[in-house]
C-alpha cells in the first residue's frame, strides 16, 4: 500500500535538495560574470571589428565600441525585464570606484544643434562618446580606470524621474579592453591610474565662463566674437580635448575654474 507519509518525505528532501543545489550554483553563476570581447564584421569593409562587453547578473549591459573615426563609445543597456525607459532630458552619470565621476549631461553642452551628435538615448539604450581620437595604441584615462577598477558605477534616471544605481563589475576588463585597443594589459601593481585627461566639457564649459564674463563687460562684440570662435572650434571635425584647446587658445593644463564673481552676480555652476 502507497504510504503518503513517505511520499511527502521523498517531496520534501528533493526540495530541499533542490535548493542548496541552487544557493551553491549561484555564486557560481556570479563568479562567471565577466568582460568578454566579441568579433564583429564591418557591413562596409568585412573588416573584423571588436567590441568589449559584459553583462550582469541582473540583466545590466555595457560595452564600447570604436567608430571609423578612431572615437570610442560606451553603451549602457538596461536588463530586458526591465520596464523602464531611460530619459532623454536626465543623462546616466557614471563612475569607476571612487574616482570623480562622469556626468553625460556635460555632453548636452557641447552640442551646436538641436539632433545630438554626441549621446544616442533609445527606449533602454544610452550610447556617448567616451574620447574623441584614440590612436591605435593609446590607452585614454577614463579606459585606464575602468582596467584597473573593480565596479562601473552608473546611476541612470527613467522617464517618470526616477533615479536608480546599477553596479557592472570589472573583472577580466583589464584582459578584454587590452584586446579591444590592441594593447598589452595593464599591471595592476605597477600601472598607476593617470589622472584624467581634459575633457571636452570641462573645456567648454570653462571657455563658455569666460564668453559670459564678455557679456556682463557690456562690450557685445567682445562676447559675439567669443561666441563665434567657440562655434567654430565645436564644429570642427576629429577634435581632441587638445586640439578643441589650442583651437580656442586655450591650454588644457592650465583650464582652471572661473575667478570669485562680482559682487551681486550669481557663480556659474562647474
Amino acid at each position: 500500500m502507497h504510504n503518503p507519509r513517505h511520499c511527502c518525505r521523498s517531496a520534501l528532501l528533493l526540495v530541499t535538495a533542490s535548493l542548496a543545489l541552487a544557493a551553491v550554483s549561484a555564486p557560481a553563476a556570479a563568479q562567471r560574470i565577466q568582460w568578454y570581447v566579441e568579433a564583429l564584421s564591418d557591413p562596409i569593409s568585412n573588416k573584423p571589428v571588436l567590441e568589449a562587453r559584459v553583462l550582469t547578473h541582473d540583466g545590466y549591459a555595457f560595452k564600447l565600441m570604436r567608430r571609423n573615426d578612431n572615437s570610442l563609445w560606451g553603451e549602457f543597456t538596461l536588463p530586458r525585464s526591465s520596464r523602464a525607459t531611460l530619459s532623454t532630458e536626465l543623462l546616466p552619470i557614471y563612475r569607476i570606484d571612487g574616482h570623480d565621476p562622469f556626468d553625460l549631461n556635460d555632453l548636452k553642452k557641447l552640442e551646436i544643434s538641436d539632433e545630438p551628435t554626441l549621446y544616442r538615448v533609445e527606449g533602454r539604450t544610452a550610447r556617448f562618446i567616451m574620447w574623441g581620437d584614440a590612436r591605435r595604441g593609446f590607452i585614454p584615462p577614463v579606459l585606464r580606470q575602468l582596467m584597473l577598477g573593480e565596479t562601473l558605477h552608473v546611476s541612470y534616471f527613467t522617464i517618470l524621474g526616477q533615479r536608480r544605481d546599477a553596479q557592472i563589475t570589472l573583472r577580466r576588463a583589464n584582459e578584454a579592453i587590452a584586446q579591444f585597443l590592441q594593447v598589452r594589459p595593464l599591471n595592476p601593481d605597477s600601472d598607476a591610474v593617470e589622472e584624467p585627461g581634459e575633457t571636452f566639457a570641462l573645456t567648454a564649459r570653462r571657455f563658455q565662463e569666460l564668453c559670459d564674463d564678455l557679456r556682463f563687460t557690456g562690450n557685445d562684440t567682445d562676447y559675439t566674437r567669443c561666441r563665434d570662435t567657440f562655434f567654430r572650434c565645436s564644429e570642427t571635425p576629429g577634435q581632441t580635448a587638445e586640439s578643441f584647446s589650442r583651437c580656442l587658445g586655450l591650454d588644457a593644463r592650465e583650464v582652471k575654474p572661473a575667478a570669485a564673481p562680482a559682487a551681486g552676480r550669481t557663480p556659474p555652476r562647474s
